[in-house]
């Protein structure tokens, strides 16, 4: 069930991921919204730098984790939980900024199709950046497991703007919980269970 789920999802996010900022760029240049474009592009050059600095402030938190792992302490995984904590808040953060920025140039009075272009080109701003950083690490296990589930939950949200009030915000707490919570537990348990392998292949080599 689940993995139908994910199946279902995983095709409109891939076309997303594929042309969803181009085609709304593009869209957005018909509509004459250069000032929206301009500044899409430059915190889209920008964003990737200010990142990464938000993310060399979360770097000694990575450090402390591996001291503890290593010692086989309990604190390995607070700290582990709180590495991974601190990265998809920023994630989740990059997407509201984005999707708040490009809102408030819309100009309609209510939501209809004329929205769609705005989304659209949200979704390369707020996505795009983590993408660079994904393209970096195409081994990494765990960023592809933490971008796809952000991809798919924007993806929702954007959705949900269309259909009602109340899914918006079942959908962001999901969102949280999911992103903020679950994800990080589950990346935790999957490195154990990695390390674990690892160990015993050493052991019988």
């Amino acid at each position: 069930m689940f993995s139908k789920i994910i199946e279902i999802f995983s095709f409109p996010v891939m076309l997303l991921n594929m042309g969803g900022g181009i085609i709304g760029g593009i869209w957005l240049l018909i509509l004459g919204e250069w000032r929206l474009l301009l500044i899409g592009i430059i915190l889209i050059i920008i964003s990737k730098w200010v990142l990464s600095i938000l993310m060399m402030v979360g770097m000694p938190l990575t450090g402390i984790a591996l001291y503890f792992y290593n010692k086989k302490n309990v604190l390995g995984h607070v700290f582990g939980f709180l590495t991974q904590l601190y990265t998809n808040i920023l994630i989740i953060g990059t997407c509201f900024v984005a999707f708040f920025l490009c809102s408030k140039f819309y100009k309609g009075s209510e939501i209809s199709i004329t929205y769609i272009p705005y989304l659209l080109w949200s979704w390369g701003m707020a996505l795009g950046p983590w993408q660079f950083f994904a393209s970096k690490e195409p081994n990494n296990e765990f960023t592809a497991i933490t971008l796809f589930s952000a991809s798919i939950f924007y993806f929702l949200f954007l959705l949900s703007l269309f259909i009602h009030p109340y899914l918006i915000l079942i959908i962001i707490s999901l969102w949280c919980v999911v992103q903020l919570i679950v994800l990080p537990i589950i990346n935790m348990r999957l490195a154990h269970i990695m390390t674990e392998y690892q160990n015993q292949n050493n052991v019988i080599s």
